[in-house]
């Protein structure tokens, strides 16, 4: 009877150390993550942070500014063609009995002009001559010129046309027809003056 006894006691006993043992393996396992779970976590997040949804740029544009302005070609025409009038008013004003040659008129004009077109201005060192020179040097009479500006050219030329006659000093003409001149004149900012301009080179033909 005690054999029997002693027996199921050790039975019993079993059965509790396997079943404890049991027990503490599931609980372990339960408080640390599967291997397959601690490996995907990490890979988990990185792509939940990589799938946010970045902030766009703003879109380059090739529209100007509002503020910008395309430069207006003829803004300083008008500038240009009130000096290109004085000068060819001036070029084409002698007094033969007192000026040597026609390029006295020239130099009298350099004022409206930089400094390097205005020493270009170069005198012959003949005086003029010719019929109506000779008669309005032996009168003592003065050219009177009339001008205007011959808008038929480019925006970056101002053309004066210039006519003049032969008056005497008592007011009379000496002139049989008006002789004419067309001029071609450049200009750029004044250094000195940059709301001002110069003339930057200048030509003419002689119309008869």
């Amino acid at each position: 009877m005690r054999k029997g006894l002693l027996t199921v006691g050790v039975i019993l006993a079993g059965m509790a150390l396997v079943a404890g043992m049991i027990w503490l393996v599931v609980t372990m396992a339960g408080d640390d993550p599967a291997p397959e779970e601690q490996a995907q976590t990490p890979q988990f997040r990185e792509q939940s942070e990589s799938s946010a949804t970045p902030e766009p740029e703003p879109e380059p544009t090739d529209e100007p500014a509002e503020d910008a302005q395309e430069p207006d070609p003829l803004e300083d025409r008008e500038q240009w063609e009130i000096l290109a009038v004085e000068a060819a008013e001036t070029m084409t004003t002698w007094t033969p009995a007192e000026d040597f040659n026609q390029t006295e008129a020239e130099f009298r004009a350099s004022h409206l002009m930089t400094e390097e077109r205005a020493d270009e201005i170069t005198a012959p060192e003949r005086p003029t001559t010719g019929t109506e020179w000779l008669q309005a040097q032996e009168a003592g009479a003065t050219s009177e010129p009339s001008v205007k500006v011959n808008r038929a050219t480019s925006n970056e030329v101002v053309s004066v046309e210039a006519t003049w006659e032969w008056m005497n000093p008592g007011g009379s003409s000496l002139s049989e027809s008006p002789q004419r001149r067309i001029f071609y004149f450049n200009f750029e900012e004044d250094p000195d003056d940059g709301e001002a301009f110069l003339i930057s080179d200048y030509s003419w033909e002689t119309i008869r």
